[in-house]
């Protein structure tokens, strides 16, 4: 190996160990973004879910439900639960999920439960917690407002730690520890821990008799945390991917440049009845725009085949002229 191979051969290997160093500003401002992900949750299960006994499901949903357990307690609150809980989701995590796992969640894990020990602690002059003044001052529709506002709460909480790589931790071990050995999609394991916590909802302790009013209100509240957390998380907004099998290609690809500005992509397809070869034009865009050309295409190509799908996630070049 001569002087410049050596060379070369060193380059290569500073360059591979920058991208490998770790980025000490990128993990600071994702640290800052999981903390205000797990502030909304915490004002959101304290503020408004816990003291209306909206039950949506994850840990601050068994805090909710078991809490009439501990309701007379002078010393054992919800925050003591929540650091059992967390404890011990963080353990079965460690055994079952690994180490990286552990270690990316046990901030979050840890910050939820002591938030809300502080928040239990406050009151204002007259010994009235902190709590009970915010809720006691929605006057009209309590149930319906905490309902919203908590969902808004935690479900963009919950979004923002997952669009930044972290976790709010507690039942996300269980989630994944299901989706790991139960071979299911993950996605279904958060909706059915939840949906499992909704229904026992219904249950009071004194007495024991089934309320269907908490199971609406708890499923309300999952739907609406669902949706916020997709749209923060995977940056969700209204877009289609329209495809044109089309004689003319060149033709829908300048009606797309000159009304859209969007890129395209050709695809080549092949009938197989007729075994005739054509062009297949792929384009993603958003969804009103969807709408104006599609009826543009059909003017163009009356005989062009044409269908759209939605897009739940978009990542990449997306843009006009895009690689689309």
């Amino acid at each position: 190996m001569n002087n410049e191979e050596v060379k070369e051969a060193k380059e290569t290997i500073l360059e591979i160990e920058k991208k490998n160093k770790p980025d000490l500003k990128k993990w600071l401002i994702q640290y800052i973004w999981v903390t205000i992900g797990v502030i909304f949750v915490t004002l959101g299960y304290y503020f408004f879910f816990d003291p209306a006994n909206i039950i949506a499901g994850g840990v601050t949903g068994l805090a909710v439900f078991l809490k009439p357990l501990w309701e007379n307690s002078s010393w054992f609150t919800s925050s003591i639960f929540l650091y059992g809980i967390e404890a011990i989701c963080l353990l079965l995590g460690l055994i079952f999920i690994g180490k990286d796992f552990f270690l990316k969640t046990i901030y979050a894990s840890l910050l939820y439960p002591s938030l809300v020990f502080i928040l239990e602690r406050i009151s204002i002059p007259g010994d009235v917690p902190l709590q009970m003044v915010i809720y006691n001052s929605i006057q009209n529709n309590t149930e319906l407002i905490c309902l919203l506002f908590g969902a808004l709460l935690t479900g963009g909480g919950v979004g923002i730690a997952l669009r930044n790589n972290g976790s709010t931790g507690g039942m996300d071990v269980v989630q994944k520890m299901i989706s790991k050995y139960a071979k299911i999609p993950l996605s279904q394991t958060m909706y059915f821990t939840d949906w499992v916590i909704v229904v026992f909802a219904g249950l009071k302790f004194n007495p024991f008799s089934y309320s269907i009013e908490y199971v609406v209100y708890g499923s309300i509240a999952v739907l609406v945390e669902g949706f916020i957390i997709d749209y923060i998380a995977l940056s969700i907004k209204p877009r289609r991917t329209v495809y044109v099998i089309s004689d003319n290609p060149e033709s829908i690809k300048d009606l797309i440049y000159s009304e859209l500005d969007r890129g395209v992509t050709f695809s080549p397809v092949k009938g197989a009845y007729t075994n005739k070869e054509r062009t297949m034009v792929i384009c993603t865009m958003d969804k009103n725009e969807a709408y104006r050309i599609v009826g543009m295409i059909s003017k163009v190509d009356p005989k062009a085949f044409t269908f759209v799908t939605s897009c739940k996630e978009v990542r990449g070049e997306y843009g006009k002229r895009g690689i689309f």
